[in-house]
């Protein structure tokens, strides 16, 4: 049952990621055993989800996400009801299956465990399995090796269930041509849209219509808990431009350090490469070694006093190196460490134009030839004095950088309540901020939670004091004082109005544009003469995108009948207003090379495996208790998150 695995190394690979990602979803039954079962956001098959393990997910994925985006990672993302809620019910579907592998009563052997564990790369040294480097990798990650072990036996359990439905995905040959067809075909349109705010000034709204849509929702209108801050900051970057280092010093680096810049010596050879036959084990035959042997001694003989052409032309003859036969047995330049030892020795043990051989390796025998020496050197001073400048520059910040960061430390309790002392001694800015969110103090402090959870504890809220020295990682110290406080609450009717009115405003605009184009939409399908303005003809695919046409309608544009073209289709756009698109006729795509076939069936047979996994684990659901209990309000409130949308300056609902 467990064959795949062997073949499978993304299972370990995945886990290792804890070295640089933390693990997301396995290993959950630590955070089961914190709590009981009343504080559960849900059960599935009798064993409680806790909200420490959802936090626990978000997080994750929020640093994966930061990993992948990078600067570009904005914490707000993580701020949607929808992104929380996909994290929730992935948790959900990892419980189902690690269920399922219970009742299976499926479970990996030691055997297949220690084999797994020896062939990951982490693990070993000079290619072999090292049980110092393992225990070495696991306690860097904060592991033992009963807790590691125990969650990788799991994991390779929960895989026999998963695997074979993701692997399941099939596509024919006819599949793959039918699916690129439909996905390459595309269509002339011309779109003619009605804009709303041409109905604004047929619109009503008075006080009692407002106060009456607030008071149907009022925590619609949930202002989330903000801070104002005045922080510090104070990292290694930031004293990096102060540093200055004199030009002899740079020099003198260069010349304590040549070895380091200089480029080692570098041989260019040919080769010529006879081989032998091997046995059902992989050993040499002896009487085809033999036989290499004696060809490989005579062909030496021959080429002993060989120049450069009669060489090439015996290695495009008689090598067996598939990779340098055809270049004449030229392997061009390589320094020391890049061949297998005897063949090295040899090449580092010849003058331009000898010949050597034959010369024993595991590949075979070798005639080899020096065609070019190219001498150790050393880059000029000029090519490298930027790169020492910025290394002493870098190593003159981080020995201010320690210096200071005690001091900082200090300096932050010292004086609780002002940064004054502090910005004097080290040469920092005080910086003071406007209202904050939650996902505004993770951002300042590069998505740090740790940061977020100390500015908005009760502490720091009412005590108006500077936070600890929080390490936020690259040599960079932070702390943060909260000078005012707003905690989460229903903003007043007074304050939103506006914002009500001028939505509801905007919802009969809509209603009245949307009346407008049903109307010339009917017109139209029935022959008459439209007014409407249409764009000039655009080419529209199922991928595509095209203003004013949303993705429902983009659907009607592709199943609109053309037996008698144009034809005319309809429906709100993401604006407010009315779209109506005229379907002009339809474009068919150039048939697919194999390549592309294979690429397009590889996707179709990937979305099947999904489409198959969706419906098992809803099979599962029909057959292993799921009870959701509190999930939705601690779902929403994870991080800081209100409870109910919010609305912007115009009121409509995000």
């Amino acid at each position: 049952m467990f064959d795949f695995v062997y073949r499978n190394k993304r299972l370990v690979q995945v886990i290792l990621v804890l070295m640089v990602l933390p693990f997301v979803f396995v290993g959950i039954d630590s955070y089961v055993r914190t709590s009981t079962a009343d504080n559960a956001l849900a059960q599935v098959d009798g064993q409680p989800i806790l909200q420490a393990e959802f936090d626990n997910a978000l997080r994750n994925q929020q640093e994966q996400m930061r990993q992948i985006l990078g600067q570009n990672f904005d914490p707000r993302m993580f701020d949607s009801p929808e992104v929380r809620q996909q994290v929730f019910e992935s948790v959900v579907n990892q419980r189902l299956i690690q269920a399922k592998t219970q009742k299976l009563r499926l479970a990996a052997t030691d055997a297949q465990l220690q084999q797994l564990i020896r062939e990951q790369p982490a693990f070993q040294e000079n290619g072999q399995f090292s049980l110092a480097r393992y225990d070495e990798v696991l306690r860097a990650n904060g592991l033992t090796r009963l807790s590691y072990e125990a969650r990788l036996r799991n994991d390779l359990a929960q895989q026999a269930v998963s695997d074979p439905i993701n692997r399941s995905g099939f596509t024919s040959a006819a599949q793959a041509t039918l699916f690129q067809k439909l996905m390459e075909q595309a269509r002339e349109v011309q779109v003619a849209t009605i804009d709303p705010a041409s109905f604004l000034a047929q619109t009503k709204v008075d006080d009692a219509a407002a106060k009456a849509e607030y008071d149907r929702s009022p925590d619609s209108y949930r202002a989330p808990e903000q801070v104002k801050l005045e922080y510090v900051l104070f990292s290694q970057a930031q004293l990096v431009p102060t540093v200055t280092v004199p030009a002899e010093e740079v020099k003198t680096q260069y010349e304590a350090r040549k070895k380091e810049f200089s480029a080692p010596e570098e041989r260019r050879a040919s080769h010529i490469l006879i081989t032998w036959e091997k046995d059902e084990k992989g050993q040499p035959k002896a009487d085809s070694k033999s036989t290499a042997l004696k060809e490989a001694q005579a062909l030496a003989t021959q080429l002993a006093a060989a120049d450069a052409a009669a060489f090439a032309a015996a290695a495009k003859q008689k090598s067996k190196d598939p990779g340098s036969a055809e270049q004449g047995g030229d392997l061009g330049f390589f320094p020391r460490g890049q061949m297998v030892k005897a063949f090295e020795d040899a090449v580092f043990s010849l003058k331009p134009g000898e010949v050597k051989g034959p010369v024993e390796s595991e590949f075979g025998y070798h005639i080899i030839r020096l065609t070019e020496i190219k001498p150790e050197r050393v880059k000029p001073f000029e090519d490298v004095r930027a790169q020492i400048e910025t290394e002493l520059k870098q190593q003159r910040a981080a020995k201010l950088f320690a210096e200071g960061a005690e001091k900082f430390q200090n300096r932050v309790y010292e004086v609780a309540d002002n940064y004054t002392q502090i910005a004097e001694d080290l040469k920092i800015e005080v910086k003071r901020t406007d209202w904050l969110s939650r996902a505004q103090v993770e951002a300042i402090a590069g998505g740090n939670q740790k940061f977020v959870d100390v500015v908005f504890s009760p502490a720091s809220t009412s005590g108006k004091r500077n936070s600890e020295a929080i390490d936020l990682g690259n040599s960079s110290l932070i702390s943060a004082r909260v000078i005012e406080h707003k905690p989460s609450a229903v903003r007043p009717f007074e304050e939103v109005k506006p914002q009500i009115i001028a939505a509801l405003q905007r919802k009969q605009a809509a209603e009245l544009a949307a009346k407008e184009g049903a109307a010339q939409l009917a017109a139209l399908q029935a022959g008459a003469p439209g007014r409407l303005t249409f764009s000039p003809v655009q080419r529209l695919t199922r991928q595509s995108t095209l203003p004013g046409i949303t993705p429902d309608l983009r659907r009607a544009v592709f199943g609109a009948d053309l037996t008698k073209a144009p034809a005319y289709v309809g429906a709100a756009n993401e604006t407010g207003g009315y779209s109506i698109v005229r379907v002009v006729k339809v474009i068919e795509p150039e048939p697919a090379d194999a390549a592309k076939l294979k690429s397009l069936g590889q996707r179709l047979a990937q979305q099947q495996s999904g489409d198959l996994q969706q419906a098992y684990l809803s099979a599962l659901k029909d057959t292993i208790e799921v009870e959701i209990k509190r999930a939705g309000s601690a779902i929403a409130n994870a991080s800081g998150a209100s409870t109910t949308p919010q609305h912007d300056a115009g009121g409509a609902k995000k």
